[in-house]
């Protein structure tokens, strides 16, 4: 169980940084590596990075992301606005999100541009059943260069609508993550984005320093 978690956690594309938000929304945010480190690395810097990305995580097929590819090179104008729209609805959903993991309110024009990306991401979707089960989904616009946003805008409106919101946690890492995250630990005392990772450096840094302090003494 623990090993197929882990290999959900790193995606499909491993040129991508690995899935910790256990939200799709707080993922698309982590698409920037270290954001309060002095060298943030940005994933996303064409619009060739939105499909992949979404293949990445799991919410577009190859197929789809290679159509999705294929459109943007036939319209390249369309696909650069399609992209500064996906840079717009990650930096919403890091301020509001950040706000919230922080102990703030979001702010309320981030919240209606949330609103308005989600409706327009619903304006598109179909429900679909599967099994015994009903599922939104978009199957039938799979040229469509925003397809890649509308289920990160879909769910950061569950989140905000259907999640427990004091599980929405930033991760401090050595004072140089910034992580967003939703905890689903049994009693919610998750701290870190990945605790092999960032948990990891602290307390070796920590550990140095008592190290440090006892040569001292």
């Amino acid at each position: 169980m623990v090993t197929n978690q882990q290999s959900r956690k790193r995606g499909l594309d491993p040129s991508y940084p690995r899935l910790l938000g256990d939200r799709l929304c707080l993922d698309f945010a982590n698409t920037i590596e270290g954001p309060r480190s002095a060298r943030p690395e940005d994933f996303l810097l064409d619009y060739a990075d939105l499909p992949r990305w979404g293949h990445h995580a799991g919410v577009l097929s190859e197929a789809a992301a290679t159509q999705l590819l294929q459109s943007a090179e036939a319209s390249p104008k369309a696909a650069g606005a399609a992209f500064r729209r996906g840079l717009a609805l990650r930096s919403v959903i890091t301020r509001v999100f950040h706000a919230i993991a922080t102990g703030a309110t979001p702010r309320p024009p981030d919240l209606v541009l949330l609103q308005s990306e989600y409706r327009n991401a619903m304006r598109h979707a179909q429900l679909l059943q599967s099994a015994d089960q009903y599922r939104w989904d978009w199957p039938d616009e799979e040229t469509a260069l925003e397809r890649p946003l509308w289920p990160i805008a879909r769910s950061a409106i569950d989140v905000l609508t259907q999640d427990n919101l004091a599980r929405v946690k930033e991760c401090p890492g050595a004072d140089d993550c910034g992580w967003l995250f939703y905890d689903t630990s049994k009693n919610g005392s998750r701290r870190w984005c990945s605790m092999e990772g960032c948990g990891s450096r602290l307390k070796m840094r920590r550990q140095y320093a008592r190290k440090k302090g006892a040569a001292v003494q």
